[in-house]
């Protein structure tokens, strides 16, 4: 399993997103603010071999690591938005994967220390200073233009079920997260409006959380992916890799009988990106 933080960057080797990452795990957008300020910034194509299944974002001081990214990855972590809210993208951001070693000012340098002693605070800035860097990145080199929309789409409503919630309050003191496999997702002292933001990037529909639920809980979800499913968590995680996994319900079902929440279909306001502009970065 892979560990997805709020925080945006680990000082460990793997996959964070929002968030996925990762998001990966999504703020909220955060639409024309101000950009960090970048020294300098190398940008390699990845050798597909050595890409697995996950990008790798490390962030540690100046410096910020990322490893095998898509273009299109970038973009929803930079204006936090999901992978279905960015239209009229060209092929080659969902397609072409980068090695991108970024160096920032100063005034802009990541915590030095683990994503688990991080504070609230530190979290939050850690998120906005990834994503301001990434928006500054994405417009210098690889010329980047977008426009924002909101559109009436559809979208999913996550309830509290009939059969009464079976999430277990946390009682650790850990920083929150959330462990993402193959139809496997953990949470750690998580809270609800964290999960349902994970839910989206898997169900491909924004959840809109009406649960009412405070408070952060330990949890774990274990689904069969719909191999035919639009959106999948984070790069292929969502697929099955063998017949053991079919043993388990679909997605809805499960979040049903294991947490004992509903995930029901409607209608609302979805902000969008459009890109109206994007360039293969330049060689270095």
């Amino acid at each position: 399993m892979r560990y997805l933080s709020r925080s945006k960057f680990t000082r460990t080797v793997g996959f964070v997103v929002s968030l996925a990452v990762i998001g990966a795990t999504y703020a909220p957008a955060i639409w024309g603010q101000a950009s960090t300020v970048i020294e300098a910034a190398s940008i390699k194509p990845s050798d597909p071999a050595l890409c697995k299944d996950y990008p790798v974002i490390d962030g540690h001081g100046l410096r910020y690591d990322l490893t095998c990214v898509r273009t299109k990855y970038l973009i929803q972590i930079a204006y936090s938005v999901k992978d279905f809210q960015i239209l009229d993208a060209p092929g080659w951001l969902d397609a072409d994967r980068y090695n991108i070693a970024v160096k920032v000012s100063s005034g802009d340098s990541v915590p030095d220390k683990p994503v688990t002693e991080l504070t609230d605070a530190e979290r939050q800035a850690g998120g906005e200073r990834l994503r301001a860097m990434l928006r500054s990145l994405l417009a210098d080199r690889f010329q980047l233009k977008t426009h924002r929309e909101t559109r009436e789409s559809p979208i999913y409503v996550l309830t509290v079920a009939r059969s009464g919630v079976r999430l277990r309050s946390s009682t650790s003191d850990i920083s929150g997260g959330l462990r993402a496999g193959r139809g496997v997702l953990a949470g750690s002292h998580t809270d609800i409006a964290f999960f349902a933001q994970t839910l989206a990037q898997i169900v491909g529909r924004p959840v809109v959380d009406q649960t009412g639920l405070g408070g952060k809980y330990d949890f774990e979800l274990k689904w069969t992916p719909d191999m035919s499913a639009a959106a999948e968590p984070f790069g292929d995680a969502g697929r099955p890799q063998s017949s053991a996994d079919t043993n388990s319900p679909n997605i809805f079902t499960a979040i049903q009988e294991q947490l004992g929440l509903k995930l029901s279909s409607g209608k609302g306001p979805v902000d969008v990106i459009e890109v109206d502009h994007a360039e293969k970065p330049s060689g270095n």
